[in-house]
């Protein structure tokens, strides 16, 4: 809730908007009706006018627009007036935010996670807070509290991030006003205050049983704050049922960024069907960035794939399964199916071409259980084709037939023609080794086909 002091300045501030409004359109000789036409009602406008009602930003930025004054005039008429505007989360400045302004404090953000306070302190300092946006006024207290804490300096901490929590509240935005009272918790809870930690914590905690923030970051950070606060305070079932909701919460996630990713991009969605675009880009830009991760990390891991690869055909058996095994540790922490599949699929055969015929088999058993969680026919055709090699290689043919069956119907079907083609011809290579000449020659005319039909695919 706002505080009673920025309630009344609230008032301040409607009152003197209303009277502004009113005295330029009298001296424009223009009516209630004729201002509020076609966006607002006569009854709003006069409201506005008695002070009864603060309008939003956009509004205040429509009736200037109108009455052809620039919007300070209507917010501020005197410094004093701009420090009020300020208060209550008005800002002239929201009509068009400085981009510089917007880089710098993203800047600054990254050398905070750096921890490089001493410079995010320096790019701050020339940023006026009567200059910018609203928005950005709490983004520069935030980091200035973020600042101050990770410099030690925890009672300054204290005043910026209350300062933050006001913009918050003024602006009306849940979000942001929590975000900075969870480290506002913090501040106190190392100036050994945690009476006053765990209540602004179990603040952000009651915001978040309430669906007013959504982010799992967030809940772990607000629940493992709360756990730490209730320890100092020697209520330890409270500590010891806050650990463990964040370890829930957790494991919810599956430790999986992909998770976050897709949590993120849905609380984007929410932000955005409310109205909240600054919030909705940012939360968009975060699910964006994990993927990012997600791809150059699968990137790395691919490469150490093909790698293993080039080993192989070099007939460095053992570099190449360092390296598939590499590939196999960061896709599998990616919970990328399909790659890891892939990975364990290379493994696999290079441990049958060694002769370590049950170690290969457990790896293509795990390639094929990552390929069906996929749900790709493709990869699930590849890691079936190599267990079929391997029970080939133990003589157990039947098996080998059934799965190379399974294989190639999956690779028929998703008109994968090189790998068919491909697997066709190891088929056919084994049913020779077996003196089955006839079944032998029918799967070379299938690979054939496949090459042809890959061959006019690549010319359309």
């Amino acid at each position: 809730m706002p505080s009673l002091e920025t309630a009344n300045v609230g008032k301040a501030v409607a009152a003197r908007v209303g009277t502004n409004i009113r005295e330029v359109r009298t001296k424009l000789n223009m009516t209630q009706a004729q201002l509020a036409a076609p966006e607002f009602s006569i009854s709003y406008i006069s409201a506005i006018e008695r002070g009864k009602i603060r309008p939003s930003l956009k509004a205040l930025s429509i009736l200037a627009r109108r009455l052809d004054v620039p919007l300070t005039f209507l917010l501020e008429g005197s410094p004093a007036g701009a420090a009020e505007a300020r208060a209550v989360g008005y800002s002239p400045a929201d009509t068009g935010p400085d981009q510089r302004v917007d880089v710098d404090l993203v800047q600054a953000s990254v050398l905070v996670e750096q921890g490089s306070y001493l410079e995010a302190e320096e790019l701050l300092l020339p940023i006026q807070p009567e200059r910018i946006t609203t928005e950005q006024v709490y983004r520069l207290y935030l980091l200035r509290g973020q600042i101050h804490l990770g410099s030690r300096e925890y009672q300054e901490a204290v005043v910026d991030l209350r300062a933050a929590i006001g913009q918050g509240e003024a602006i009306n935005d849940s979000e942001l006003t929590e975000r900075a009272r969870n480290l506002l918790g913090k501040a106190y809870f190392l100036l050994y205050n945690y009476t006053l930690a765990m209540e602004n914590h179990h603040r952000c905690f009651t915001a978040i049983e309430n669906g007013q923030i959504t982010d799992p970051v967030f809940s772990l950070e607000v629940f493992s704050n709360l756990a730490n606060d209730y320890f100092r305070l020697g209520d330890l079932e409270k500590s010891i049922e806050f650990y463990n909701r964040a370890l829930d919460m957790l494991n919810a996630m599956s430790r999986d960024s992909k998770s976050f990713a897709r949590k993120y991009i849905e609380i984007s969605q929410h932000y955005k069907t409310v109205g909240k675009l600054a919030m909705a880009r940012e939360y968009a830009l975060r699910s964006l960035a994990i993927y990012e991760m997600r791809d150059e990390q699968r990137l790395v891991g691919l490469t150490h794939q093909r790698l293993g690869k080039a080993l192989e055909k070099k007939n460095d058996l053992a570099s190449a399964e360092n390296e598939y095994r590499q590939a196999i540790a960061i896709e599998s922490e990616l919970n990328d199916e399909i790659t890891a599949s892939l990975c364990h699929t290379s493994l696999a055969e290079l441990l049958l071409k060694r002769g370590e015929v049950e170690e290969a088999q457990r790896e293509a058993s795990q390639a094929l259980e990552f390929a069906r969680s996929s749900e790709d026919a493709q990869t699930q055709g590849q890691s079936l084709i190599t267990l079929a090699q391997i029970y080939h290689q133990k003589s157990d043919f039947t098996q080998a037939d059934a799965y190379f069956t399974q294989a190639l119907d999956m690779l028929d079907a998703s008109n994968a023609h090189e790998i068919a083609a491909s697997a066709y011809f190891r088929f056919a290579n084994l049913l020779e080794e077996r003196g089955e000449v006839q079944r032998s020659l029918s799967a070379i005319k299938k690979a054939y086909e496949h090459q042809r039909q890959g061959k006019r695919g690549d010319l359309e």
